[in-house]
């Protein structure tokens, strides 16, 4: 059985974060009602790919998983693998890895059976960033929710923060911190 398949017999809970609520089927659903064409069908792997991964987290850092729970433990693996994917991702494609460097790294980095490693370095192989547009993305997101935190001061509330952030579609961060903040230099950092 493959990563995916045991980690979904195992407790279905964190992927079901990521790939349903709060992740993906959310975000998407809402990014596909909205009446703005480019918010609606543009699509930023950074924001997409981050904020389920942020989703996933939040689920347990909110209370959701009992302490030394399976799924717990299972957001602590996942963790280790798409750290490993940043390692393979930039060594791939900068050519100091070969296909089979990229498996085994998979393997002793990130904790994968050889079928799992071999099937993560293919996707690396064949899509560029992708694979570090998780961390990169759930990174981007938690320095946007500080400084929204800051802005708002004693009138913060999470849930008003995934609301204003998710509202926007499926923009780049930068853009939506714009958004967000009445603030350009995100976007001019990220045009230099």
């Amino acid at each position: 059985k493959n990563f995916y398949i045991r980690a979904a017999i195992e407790d279905p809970r964190p992927i079901l974060g990521h790939e349903g609520i709060p992740g993906h089927f959310l975000q998407l659903s809402i990014a596909n009602h909205l009446s703005d064409e480019i918010r609606r069908q543009h699509e930023d792997t950074v924001l997409i790919e981050g904020w389920a991964l942020y989703g996933e987290e939040m689920l347990m850092r909110t209370g959701l998983y009992p302490n030394n729970s399976a799924a717990q433990g299972q957001i602590l693996r996942l963790s280790r693998y798409r750290a490993a994917r940043i390692g393979v991702d930039v060594n791939l494609h900068t050519g100091r890895w070969s296909f089979e460097q990229a498996v085994k790294y998979f393997m002793e980095a990130g904790g994968l059976d050889r079928e799992a490693a071999e099937g993560e370095a293919a996707g690396a192989a064949s899509t560029p960033t992708q694979k570090i547009s998780y961390i990169t993305g759930k990174w981007q997101i938690m320095n946007l929710l500080g400084r929204y935190k800051d802005r708002q001061g004693e009138n913060f509330r999470l849930g008003q923060f995934h609301d204003d952030l998710i509202k926007n579609g499926s923009l780049p961060v930068s853009v939506i911190e714009w958004i967000l903040l009445d603030d350009p230099s995100a976007v001019q950092q990220a045009t230099k």
